[in-house]
């Protein structure tokens, strides 16, 4: 649990902290200033009905003030002013609480601390924002077979991100995501989606989304993704209820995907040739998209079709086997303006 006098600054609260596994959590907005230095923390066990303070992370020493909001706090610090583990009974001494930086009326307060039995790493992230909760839509596509399509996580957030906000979906195929990887999640408005690249081996990808005030160079440097700085500096975080989301990756043979284009005049007839072929099963739908806006299902090995403007079109064509597997291509498609004949005036 946390304790803090931060919220009302005269009163001392409790509050239970939400479990995300690796990361415990809370997040309050500010009823109050607070003086730098006058305003304390403190993880006690048990919860805020019956706290125990003889097991407590909490500075060793007095008038320990974190060094600054947004940032992570290791355990090795000098001085240590962070969440030091004491245990009464064990004899490391009972501690004492730590204290904040300035606390700003109406801003809010997120608290993270690891879940370490020793000492453990945390962070206070200060925002003039209630941080954005991000939800997951569903995936596409629904089947997921090696060496097909990649997977995009439909996302969705309860509010307009804020500026300093990025949405981040960590993966791995391991469930303690002993290795993963990170992949920043693209948003227009409250819709978004993150790509899962394509699987080259069957099993379970698992997964889940946060948000983070961190770019993701300062989360995965070198693409080797950094799991205390992930779960440290998370505003929000969706895990589904501390289980993840997965989905399961299948064997199954892949439309090998291809098409063709001849005219590419404004005013004339365009004809796509569809050279899709499957070395075994079959292929159950087509799914074109023209990059006007105009989407169908035309399973026709040829046909025609006249654009309104002359453009640069970015073409789709997705295949799916009737075991589910899919594969898209796509190519670029000019339509060029046809060239001003000039007219030639006779006189007589």
């Amino acid at each position: 649990m946390l304790g803090t006098n931060a919220k009302r600054y005269n009163f001392y609260d409790r509050f239970n902290l939400n479990n995300f596994g690796k990361l415990r959590q809370y997040r309050f907005q500010a009823d109050n200033n607070a003086s730098s230095g006058s305003a304390i923390w403190e993880f006690p066990t048990g919860d805020s009905i019956s706290p125990n303070y003889n097991i407590v992370w909490r500075p060793y020493a007095t008038n320990q003030t974190i060094f600054s909001f947004d940032s992570i706090i290791s355990p090795n610090s000098t001085p240590t002013v962070g969440a030091m583990y004491n245990n009464t009974a064990g004899g490391l001494g009972n501690g004492n609480s730590g204290k904040l930086p300035a606390v700003v009326a109406n801003r809010y307060y997120t608290f993270n601390i690891g879940d370490s039995t020793g000492n453990n790493y945390m962070a206070v992230w200060e925002t003039n924002f209630n941080p954005t909760a991000i939800s997951v839509s569903s995936q596409s596509p629904n089947t997921v077979c090696t060496n097909g399509d990649s997977v995009s996580i439909l996302l969705t957030a309860n509010q307009l991100l804020n500026g300093t906000e990025n949405v981040y979906l960590r993966y791995s195929s391991s469930a303690n995501f002993a290795s993963s990887s990170l992949v920043q999640a693209q948003f227009v408005g409250l819709n978004g989606y993150a790509k899962i690249p394509t699987p080259n081996v069957i099993g379970t990808v698992y997964f889940y989304v946060f948000t983070s005030k961190y770019n993701i160079n300062k989360l995965a440097p070198n693409g080797v993704v950094n799991q205390t700085y992930c779960d440290l500096s998370s505003l929000s975080i969706n895990n589904n209820f501390n289980n993840n989301y997965s989905y399961s990756v299948i064997s199954g043979t892949v439309p090998n995907v291809d098409f063709s284009t001849a005219n590419f005049c404004l005013g004339g007839s365009t004809l796509f040739t569809n050279n899709t072929t499957i070395s075994s099963g079959s292929i159950s739908n087509y799914n074109w998209a023209f990059g006007d806006g105009i989407t169908n299902t035309n399973s026709a090995s040829s046909f025609t079709k006249i654009y309104s403007s002359a453009n640069n079109y970015t073409i789709s064509l997705t295949a799916t086997s009737n075991l589910g597997c899919t594969k898209t291509i796509y190519k670029t498609n000019t339509i060029n303006q046809p060239p001003i004949t000039s007219q030639i005036i006779s006189v007589y």
